[in-house]
C-alpha cells in the first residue's frame, strides 16, 4: 500500500471512536515505515537541489542560489553589487586545457568564499568567469573592493605552471541608482566592469603564465627555438 494511503487509511481509524487499541496500532507498525520511507525521499531530493544550486567547481552559489541571498543583502538597507570578469581566462583553458582553467576557477571561488564571509556578502557564480558579489555598503567599500582584485589576481599554482589572470570589477551602489532593485544594480555593475575593462564588451588583458619547472617537451621547444 502506498504511503498516502496508508496515511488515509490511520487518519479514517484515528477518527472513529470505535477503533480498538490493537487496530491503532497495526496502522502505526505501517505508518512509521512509510514515514520514514518518505523523509529519506525528502533527504535525497534535498541533497539533489542543494547541488544543483552549488556549483561544483567552484563551491560558490549558482545564478539562482545567488540571487536569493543578494536580494535578502539588498532589502537590508544600502549595499553594493559587484560584477567580476576574469580577463584573459579563455587562453589558459586553450593552451593548457579545463583542467587548468578548472584549477584557476576553484582557486577563484575559494578566494571569493573566504573573502565575503569575512565581509558579510553573498557571492556566486553567474556562469563562465564571471562572478557576482552583493555586500553591505558600508565606509571603506571602496579599499575592500581593491583588496578582493589582489586576492583574485594571485597566482594559481598547477602542476607546473604558475597561471594569474586579471579580474575586471565593477561596482554598483545602491544609493546612487533610481531604480534600486538587484536587476538595475547588475546593468550598472555590468557597465562599470567594462568600463574599466577598457576595451569594450570584447577586450580582455593578457594572462601571465609563468612555468615553474619547464616540461620536457617545452624545454624542447625552447631549445628550437634558441638554436633558429
Amino acid at each position: 500500500m502506498q504511503p498516502g494511503a496508508l496515511l488515509d487509511r490511520a487518519r479514517a481509524d484515528l477518527g472513529r471512536p470505535d477503533t480498538s487499541p490493537q487496530q491503532l496500532r497495526s496502522a502505526l507498525a505501517q505508518i512509521v515505515p512509510a514515514t520514514e520511507d518518505l523523509m529519506a525521499q525528502v533527504a535525497v531530493l534535498q541533497g539533489q537541489l542543494e547541488r544543483a544550486r552549488t556549483c561544483p567547481v567552484t563551491g560558490l552559489p549558482t545564478r539562482s542560489a545567488w540571487t536569493t541571498q543578494a536580494q535578502d543583502i539588498l532589502e537590508a538597507g544600502p549595499a553594493a553589487v559587484l560584477l567580476i570578469d576574469l580577463d584573459a581566462f579563455k587562453p589558459v583553458n586553450d593552451r593548457f586545457g579545463h583542467a587548468a582553467g578548472d584549477a584557476v576557477l576553484a582557486a577563484v571561488g575559494a578566494r571569493l568564499t573566504e573573502w565575503a564571509a569575512a565581509e558579510g556578502a553573498a557571492a556566486g557564480r553567474l556562469g563562465g568567469d564571471e562572478f557576482a558579489v552583493a555586500i553591505p555598503d558600508t565606509p571603506g567599500l571602496a579599499a575592500r573592493v581593491a583588496q578582493l582584485h589582489t586576492r583574485l589576481t594571485s597566482p594559481v599554482t598547477y602542476r607546473e605552471l604558475t597561471l594569474t589572470v586579471g579580474a575586471s570589477i565593477g561596482t554598483a551602489r545602491t544609493a546612487g541608482l533610481t531604480d534600486r532593485t538587484l536587476s538595475a544594480a547588475l546593468k550598472k555593475a555590468d557597465t562599470e566592469m567594462y568600463r574599466v575593462k577598457g576595451r569594450g564588451r570584447r577586450g580582455r588583458r593578457p594572462a601571465r603564465i609563468v612555468p615553474l619547472r619547464a616540461p620536457a617537451r617545452l624545454a624542447r621547444v625552447l631549445a628550437l627555438r634558441k638554436a633558429a
